[in-house]
């Protein structure tokens, strides 16, 4: 526990620090100083006319922070920061001005970055609209429009891919349809034709509204954290190789893909521990919070047309604001205690940092965040391999 505490590292300066794993959209504002504006940790501000976000072309750091790994957002400076340096540098500009839907109430923007330094997306959160950004250039590559049919009940549903040696972006095209875009050449990869709302029977029909997505740590699988009527939350887990490879209708009703039915709310926290367990947070009608561990490589069938997620453990966590994490090992829970290294078996803490509340993970190097104010300090677990995304 000493080593744990001494290795926390202070770093002052920072408004925000951007493209580390989400923990959950909509259950952790972070309040900021009046110097800085009122952004949410990852590029998500607090939706206002006329913004404009700034973003990195490339980060001096060791290979330990791959490039565009750090965005802060300032008043009258927004730009590339590097923790261990301390240094801002403004690099590119985009302003996102499109409306919200008309129920998009509580739209948030949000920023995400590729793994490879080149491409950035900011997107509207609870709301409908996006565009994906070449940073080399600082010109707008991509629009998105996810549809506005329920879109305020969600996140923007977007991950950076790569497939063969390219980077892809797989993103909301409408409620219950998701596409993978090819980012250099703009081709879309997942063309198809898409029954229409009233076509249930239709063969491909998905009655299913997409959340927020993450990769599986190797880059194969796909996490979608979405819902369906009559609203119940539906974790799904289908193959991406499969899907780009394949069969262009594997994120509707291919083969690998699979729903765990067992959680009743979505929004709420969900991390890769490792390839082959995903850990789920869920609050039932009593009020009762329960962790999942999912094995999304085990299925069973239930029907001909639907596949089971197996859970391998759940356990029971307080309910409250938290965060999902990890090591690679253990599930790293925030909560307004500090952090918590969970074992995922037993559900038994085995480790804590005491008044540690991190907000982001960067996916990458595996470090922990926590800002308040204008400061921020980290925690890197001792071991960590770089995910994908």
């Amino acid at each position: 526990m000493d080593q744990i505490r001494a290795d926390l590292t202070a770093v002052t300066g920072v408004a925000a620090l951007t493209d580390v794993a989400d923990p959950v959209p909509f259950h952790l504002p972070f309040p900021l100083s009046r110097e800085v504006t009122r952004a949410h940790l990852g590029g998500s501000v607090w939706r206002r006319s006329r913004w404009t976000w700034q973003f990195p072309t490339r980060c001096g750091r060791s290979s330990m922070w791959p490039p565009c790994r750090r965005v802060s957002v300032t008043r009258g400076r927004r730009g590339w920061c590097c923790p261990g340096t301390g240094e801002v540098r403004d690099v590119a500009r985009y302003r996102e001005e499109r409306p919200a839907s008309e129920d998009g109430g509580g739209v948030r923007l949000r920023l995400h970055v590729s793994r490879c330094g080149r491409w950035a997306a900011v997107v509207q959160d609870r709301g409908r609209y996006g565009t994906v950004v070449d940073l080399s250039t600082g010109a707008p590559a991509l629009k998105l429009d996810g549809g506005d049919y329920c879109c305020e009940t969600v996140p923007f549903a977007l991950a950076f891919a790569e497939h063969g040696g390219r980077p892809v972006v797989v993103h909301r095209t409408d409620w219950n349809r998701l596409d993978v875009t090819d980012l250099a050449s703009g081709k879309v990869l997942t063309a198809r034709d898409s029954p229409d709302g009233d076509e249930e029977d239709a063969e491909h029909y998905l009655d299913y509204f997409h959340g927020a997505l993450s990769l599986s740590p190797d880059g194969t699988r796909v996490h979608d954290g979405g819902w369906v009527w009559q609203p119940w939350g539906m974790p799904a887990v289908w193959s991406l190789t499969a899907w780009l490879r394949d069969n262009p209708y594997e994120s509707e009703d291919g083969p690998s893909y699979a729903v765990y039915p067992e959680v009743s709310e979505w929004n709420w926290p969900a991390v890769w521990i490792d390839d082959g367990r995903i850990a789920v947070y869920d609050r039932d009608e009593a009020g009762s919070g329960t962790v999942h561990v999912l094995d999304p490589t085990s299925i069973e069938p239930r029907s001909p047309a639907v596949r089971s997620i197996e859970a391998v453990a759940t356990f029971p966590w307080p309910v409250g604001p938290v965060g999902f994490f990890t090591d690679g090992k253990h599930l790293l829970i925030a909560d307004e205690a500090g952090l918590h290294g969970v074992d995922i078996t037993s559900g038994q803490r085995v480790f804590a940092i005491d008044g540690f509340r991190p907000a982001r993970q960067d996916r990458h190097a595996g470090t922990l965040i926590e800002v308040g104010g204008a400061h921020a300090r980290l925690w890197t677990p001792p071991e960590w391999t770089a995910r994908a995304g």
